[in-house]
């Protein structure tokens, strides 16, 4: 059924479809890539992204320039699901990488490095000095838990390259990377022990929690004015749903790959046991005492050996 929606222009109706409906409903959140993308990466968006690194940072950055993202935008997502990222540098010559991460993060810090080292070289040119390398910082917001994460009791983790023994020392300034957990974050803050009006706007942009920022906050109110108006726009919910649903058939295929590598799996160390107890003289009956398994089994494995 996705195959045939993909193909299509998305409709606005979907009240017969309770699934579809709210596939579509997700779609339209801020954590879509399409739909972050066009809040914080267009230009024009220059304040909500300054106050959101801000707040990342913990620490004023001063004026941004999201000129960057104006070759970056595209009609079609399916060929790079996920890596639709913003990039933002400030007037002194710092870069900016923001991610919002909704697919397999099995392998994110292999990936994150690699986007980073482009980022942080792109500026470089034959015969240029490498002092003209500027300091690279890449955000990354994950809608999912990192398992090697769990042990850490925080959602929101800052990586720098250290000296083993000596933790203080630094190699560089100018390498930096925040990773956050979102669902980390929700489970925290149920517990009370945390609060980010940035994350809760990502996760319920329509949230009490937003609505009362928005009385404070010039920057949360333009936020959810500009979330607004983009999925008003039938074109970018039509490109969110697009990508919602690749994402959503790119994961069932690894889930169905994956299945399928630990049934295989099993065969293999099932046909390694039997030839294993063959090699010892064990009779039909001994293995399938041993093994659990049929005998119409055992000849099948016997006859793929």
């Amino acid at each position: 059924m996705t195959k045939t929606i993909e193909k299509q222009h998305v409709t606005k109706d979907y009240s017969n479809n309770p699934e579809m409906e709210e596939l579509v409903e997700k779609s339209l959140l801020p954590t879509n890539d399409v739909i972050f993308h066009c809040l914080f990466g267009q230009v024009g968006s220059e304040q909500i992204t300054k106050t959101f690194i801000e707040k990342v940072l913990n620490r004023d950055i001063g004026k941004i320039d999201l000129d960057l993202n104006l070759n970056l935008q595209r009609e079609h997502y399916d060929s790079k699901l996920g890596i639709l990222d913003v990039r933002a540098k400030t007037e002194d010559g710092i870069n900016f990488n923001i991610e919002m991460q909704n697919t397999d993060s099995t392998k994110l810090p292999e990936r994150l490095l690699s986007y980073w080292s482009r980022l942080y070289t792109g500026d470089l040119k034959r015969g240029k000095n490498y002092n003209t390398l500027a300091k690279t910082i890449a955000i990354i917001i994950v809608n999912d838990y990192i398992n090697r994460f769990e042990i850490m009791r925080k959602y929101h983790t800052k990586w720098n390259i250290r000296e083993e023994d000596y933790k203080d020392m630094i190699l560089t300034d100018d390498f930096e990377i925040h990773i956050i957990e979102l669902p980390k974050y929700e489970k925290m803050k149920e517990k009370g022990k945390c609060k980010d009006i940035w994350l809760d706007f990502l996760l319920k942009p329509e949230g009490k929690e937003v609505l009362e920022a928005m009385k404070e906050s010039k920057e949360i109110k333009e936020a959810k004015e500009k979330w607004r108006k983009i999925t008003a726009d039938e074109k970018i919910r039509d490109r969110a749903l697009r990508l919602e649903i690749a994402e959503l058939d790119r994961n069932t295929d690894l889930y169905y790959a994956r299945k399928e590598g630990i049934e295989e799996g099993e065969r293999n160390k099932i046909r390694y046991i039997i030839k294993k107890l063959r090699d010892k003289n064990f009779t039909d009956e001994q293995i399938l005492e041993l093994t659990g398994i049929s005998k119409d089994e055992i000849e099948e494995i016997d006859n793929c050996q």
